[in-house]
């Protein structure tokens, strides 16, 4: 099935101010002031953290009806750093992940409020790879999720 494309409109006049849409949604981005943008949208990299996030707590709520599981509450804190490596030490796969040297990881913290017991609540974070975004963004950056009870 053909997807509707993701169709983002940047004109000159705007600075870095971008019109997106996808399918029916409208979204905007920028970049903050000190880039030269005018701070009226979260940037690139914080929307594309952002869907990160979404996905994870979708992905985990589908989970959690699927095996009928009580909860009340997901929250996914998204962090990220950018990191010199070094291609002597460096595995091959974080080497072919790197630009001009350095890979930007990931952090996924996963907070969620429930009365589950541990052994459910510590599976979260495998279930939590899972999500479409995740899997798509693992292959160009190295990942850490941690899920923590609320």
């Amino acid at each position: 099935m053909a997807q509707h494309p993701i169709i983002s409109v940047l004109e000159s006049k705007n600075g870095f101010f971008t019109d997106i849409k996808a399918g029916n949604h409208q979204l905007i981005a920028d970049e903050p002031e000190d880039m030269g943008g005018t701070d009226k949208a979260a940037d690139p990299l914080s929307i594309a953290l952002s869907a990160l996030g979404a996905c994870t707590a979708m992905t985990l709520k589908i989970y959690f009806a699927h095996k009928k599981l009580n909860w009340e509450k997901i929250e996914v804190h998204i962090t990220h750093e950018l990191l010199s490596i070094d291609k002597n030490s460096a595995s091959d796969e974080l080497i072919a992940m790197a630009n001009n040297g350095k890979v930007r990881k990931l952090y996924k913290k996963i907070y969620i409020k429930s009365d589950m017991e541990d052994k459910l609540l510590n599976r979260a974070s495998i279930i939590a790879e899972k999500c479409p975004v995740n899997l798509m963004m693992k292959r160009s950056c190295p990942m850490e999720t941690e899920v923590i009870r609320l």
